[in-house]
């Protein structure tokens, strides 16, 4: 079965869709962030091919879903030659929409962000878009932790925002998130203290999700223990 990125939302409707999809969700996610970075930075698969000395046809391949897992080299160059990390190519933990969710974000706070808002501010976000349209936007599954809901993806994300890679991520466009998207974040942020870690982590303790759980600040009850968002 072979798919062309162009043609995604057509695809989405087809009846043999979300088997492959299932199957093949780890490649599909590396071949959409493949094209669009290329797109971001409006370049042609003939031009990566001559920076990157991978072959046209295997841009190709990669970007209509065909290529299969490939070689660490091969992401390497292509991180290289799309100014970005190439961990935002090779972790699964990482999405293309939620990295666009992230630098929106980051783009309305006043300093360098710490763990609890590269943690809390997109759980506040996901609580709204659960509330409005019955489905988060972020890819997080959230757990009751020490000291604020948690997935332990979150690492994966702040490493590819550390000060290393912050080259690359100016030169992001939102291509997943919608302009109501994108107006839905704002109006979180407009609404929850965005500047203070401390504040957020005594917020995110009333929350429904939290009271559910019959859990405080400093107790050790219910660890690890699923969020339900709904």
């Amino acid at each position: 079965m072979s798919y062309n990125i162009k043609d995604l939302q057509k695809l989405v409707k087809s009846k043999d869709f979300e088997s492959y999809q299932l199957e093949n969700l780890r490649f599909i996610n590396l071949w959409e962030k493949i094209y669009w970075r290329r797109k971001d930075l409006w370049l042609t698969q003939t031009e990566l091919w001559k920076l990157s000395q991978i072959p046209q046809n295997k841009i190709s391949e990669m970007e209509s879903w065909t290529y299969g897992d490939p070689w660490y080299e091969i992401l390497n160059k292509l991180s290289k030659w799309l100014n970005i990390s190439v961990e935002y190519l090779d972790y699964d933990s990482i999405t293309r929409k939620t990295v666009e969710l992230y630098n929106h974000v980051f783009s309305k706070i006043k300093d360098v962000p710490d763990i609890m808002q590269f943690m809390k501010i997109p759980y506040f976000i996901d609580l709204e878009f659960i509330k409005n349209h019955g489905k988060q936007i972020t890819n997080f599954e959230y757990i009751r932790w020490n000291y604020w809901p948690f997935d332990k993806k979150v690492y994966d994300y702040q490493k590819l925002f550390s000060f290393d890679n912050e080259k690359w991520i100016k030169d992001i466009k939102p291509i997943y998130l919608t302009a109501d998207e994108i107006n839905v974040i704002d109006t979180v942020l407009s609404k929850i203290p965005k500047d203070h870690w401390q504040k957020l982590k005594e917020l995110s303790y009333q929350t429904l999700p939290m009271k559910s759980l019959w859990v405080c600040l400093w107790d050790n009850k219910c660890m690890g223990e699923k969020l339900i968002l709904k």
